[in-house]
């Protein structure tokens, strides 16, 4: 079969699927992967052929290696300069080609590590860290999240976010770039600790020699998104007060006023939201000492120091739960009895990936759209609650508390991390160097 001289063109799928048949069979050149060729049929049927020159048999050779659309052009070019790179290595390419079918892919990597870590030993607080990652792992490889934005991500980035099914060796940076770029869409935090994952799971596949070669997932820290540092992100004093009373507004309402009175607690007593203050019972409060007995703090503390305004607020509490509150008082018999922000929906059934399940959580647990409505209705920048932490100890040390009695407060082993909130405060940098001037003019 003749063919006229082609220019080499670099090929789309879209380029491809536009591509008609003619009274005879043709092929075209691809620009990206010298030797790819798109046969097109007479039927209309479209194939990926690599023609290379095999000098140890002095002869060239011409391989099938997909069918379009299965597989895409993208896909194409990889495999053929796979199959390039065995022959100059001298490889036989059946057995390279089994070799690669039964390498493991990134799925494969990602379970197997996550089983090891599931099965070892770990600290509560190492715990709750796997637990996130699982977490994370579900929405942004697995695709298991019920959440409506993620699923829309996945349906918009079908390519981009299907990494796990590709075999180690397949995937490269500019696949990783792309997979970065689809979940920066929806949440820059998560784009980049998905690569630092990634690139997680390849350290560990190259110790276990199940893949050589450079990880592609070091992308430069650069080239990541720019985050917002935690300890900046707080709310100043008049966004603070804003969100305070809207938080007393909305609280009015017993479908609101349990989770409104843990949102203040964990503003009030250092902004330890789940962890620390949702799971509260009564048996930790100490009114008269002022203290709170953490069982299990994830800074290891059992005892923490609590302000006034903190007291005034428990003390609210423990009378609405002796006048009987709806939302707030359970008898002795409910198992909801001892804990401050006691869960109104538990038994209820709700919707779970196996079914629906009566809901088992004793206590408050997830007040996302709640605090979505108290931002809005108090018209403040979106934070979310850890940052209720960082507000409570920038307003510390802007209102004159020392840093080593505010070091108590927030649970930190060493007074350097508590210095890094008074940094963050440029009213407390000021005072401070005004206190300096005073000083030398005396």
């Amino acid at each position: 079969m003749k063919h006229d001289k082609q220019e080499r063109k670099k090929y789309t799928d879209a380029m491809i699927k536009k591509l008609h048949p003619k009274n005879q069979r043709y092929y075209l050149l691809d620009s990206e992967c010298i030797g790819l060729r798109i046969y097109v049929q007479i039927t209309g049927e479209k194939s990926f052929y690599l023609q290379r020159y095999i000098s140890e048999y002095k002869y060239s050779k011409r391989t099938k290696i997909g069918d379009f659309p299965e597989m895409s052009i993208t896909q194409a070019r990889k495999l053929g300069a796979m199959i390039k790179a065995d022959n100059v290595q001298g490889k036989d390419p059946i057995l390279a080609k089994a070799a690669r079918q039964k390498e493991k892919t990134l799925g494969d990597i990602v379970e197997e590590f996550e089983k090891k870590k599931l099965d070892a030993k770990t600290s509560s607080r190492n715990k709750r860290n796997l637990d996130d990652e699982i977490g994370q792992i579900g929405a942004y490889i697995y695709g298991t999240s019920n959440d409506a934005g993620i699923q829309k991500l996945w349906k918009k980035y079908p390519d981009a976010m299907n990494i796990k099914s590709k075999r180690l060796s397949d995937i490269t940076t500019e696949d990783i770039f792309e997979y970065h770029g689809a979940i920066t869409s929806r949440t820059k935090y998560s784009a980049n600790r998905m690569v630092r994952l990634i690139r997680k799971y390849y350290n560990y596949a190259m110790r276990k020699n199940y893949f050589i070669g450079k990880n592609p997932a070091s992308m430069p820290k650069k080239e990541l998104n720019v985050e917002e540092k935690d300890h900046y992100d707080y709310y100043n004093t008049k966004a603070m007060k804003k969100l305070i009373t809207q938080l007393i507004k909305f609280r009015k309402k017993p479908e609101f006023r349990v989770p409104c009175n843990a949102i203040l607690a964990a503003l009030y007593c250092g902004g330890r939201p789940q962890s620390e203050v949702f799971n509260l019972t009564i048996d930790q409060i100490d009114l008269d000492k002022k203290l709170i007995h953490y069982k299990k703090s994830k800074v290891g503390q059992w005892s923490r120091p609590i302000n006034d305004t903190m007291i005034e607020h428990l003390r609210y509490i423990i009378e609405l739960r002796s006048n009987a509150d709806p939302v707030h008082y359970y008898k002795k018999d409910d198992l909801r009895h001892k804990y401050l922000f006691p869960n109104w929906r538990m038994g209820q059934m709700r919707r779970t990936k196996r079914g629906l399940k009566p809901c088992k959580l004793k206590h408050i647990f997830e007040v996302r759209k709640l605090w979505k409505k108290i931002k809005e209705a108090a018209g403040v920048e979106d934070r979310d609650l850890k940052s209720l932490r960082h507000t409570f100890a920038v307003f510390s040390v802007s209102s004159g508390v020392s840093l080593r009695a505010l070091q108590k407060m927030l649970g930190h082993a060493t007074v350097q991390t508590t210095e890094i909130y008074a940094a963050a405060d440029p009213e407390f940098l000021m005072n401070e160097s005004e206190k300096i001037s005073k000083a030398f003019a005396a």
